[in-house]
């Protein structure tokens, strides 16, 4: 009962303290990819933790720790994959079920974006026209606006207003901006977000990773377009593209995060020190193995 309690606290602790101080941390908007890292591994941990928890609700003799092989039985890899009695089956379903459950939500916002990045793909067919030396689609609209279609529909849509406000350096370099967002296939990642908020509603970690993934991969996008624009013509062309807005499914250059984005491009602040950069590193990969430490290592004592 020992390892239940603590993976009980420790899941406690991820899903509702750890989000605060996250979202309040300096270093995130400075090293975006490895805030968007952490965030991951600490929707992982969540998961594995919960469903560690309901392992240990359902099966709570089942602790043999003898090197990898005990740690699997313990945290029952093991028992269920080997051949044992039909009610060892059936109670291995339940942490089946928590472990599968935001991973059927994955799959299901998946496929609702690409039905509806298909139609919005099917309409620019109708409306819009291709811009070949752009590798882009024009929209015939006063509003400017950049954005991208992720996924097997993928392609850049920029407006004829976009076309008209923009010079030819700001133009290409929020093109690089979109083209770093599905190079990246940061769909997949938004998605994970999404998925996670749906099959917890309400949990803090949900709706606060939810909100900092989005931005946080805006800001992934901005350094990639950075290595080849000047920041400051990615800073200004984001600024005319700003009313623009993307579909809820897509990327857009623009949006209420430019300000922030534009002051971190024309102010970038220090990066983590190497020391740190590497520990956070660490603990955003070992972070959904950490509740197997307290499921197995109390267990074992």
């Amino acid at each position: 009962m020992i390892s239940t309690a603590l993976l009980a606290v420790y899941a406690l602790l991820v899903g509702l303290a750890a989000p605060r101080p996250l979202r309040r941390a300096r270093w995130a908007h400075r090293a975006p990819g490895l805030a968007t890292t952490l965030w991951l591994g600490l929707l992982l941990s969540f998961v594995v933790s919960l469903a560690l928890v309901v392992h240990h609700l359902v099966v709570p003799e089942r602790h043999l720790h003898e090197g990898v092989l005990g740690i699997l039985h313990a945290c029952g890899v093991a028992g269920a994959v080997s051949p044992g009695p039909v009610g060892d089956v059936a109670r291995m379903t339940a942490p089946l079920i928590v472990a599968l459950w935001p991973l059927g939500w994955f799959a299901a916002v998946l496929l609702r974006a690409r039905r509806h990045r298909s139609h919005h793909a099917d309409m620019l067919d109708l409306v819009a026209r291709p811009e070949p030396g752009l590798a882009a689609t024009v929209l015939n609209h006063d509003t400017p606006a950049v954005y991208c279609l992720p996924g097997r529909a993928r392609r850049i849509v920029l407006t004829s207003g976009a076309l008209n406000a923009l010079t030819p350096q700001q133009l290409q370099a929020v093109l690089a901006h979109e083209r770093a967002h599905l190079t990246g296939r940061h769909h997949l990642l938004t998605g994970a977000a999404e998925a996670f908020t749906r099959a917890f509603p309400g949990l803090p970690l949900a709706t606060a990773a939810r909100t900092e993934m989005a931005t946080l991969l805006e800001m992934v996008a901005d350094d990639r377009a950075v290595l080849v624009h000047p920041p400051h013509t990615l800073a200004s062309a984001m600024c005319e593209v700003a009313a623009g807005r993307a579909p809820g499914y897509g990327f857009g250059a623009g949006g209420s995060t430019v300000v922030a984005r534009a002051t971190r491009l024309l102010r970038p602040g220090k990066s983590p020190h190497p020391l740190a950069w590497t520990s956070i590193a660490v603990f955003a990969l070992a972070a959904p193995m950490l509740p197997f430490l307290f499921a197995c290592g109390s267990a074992a004592g």
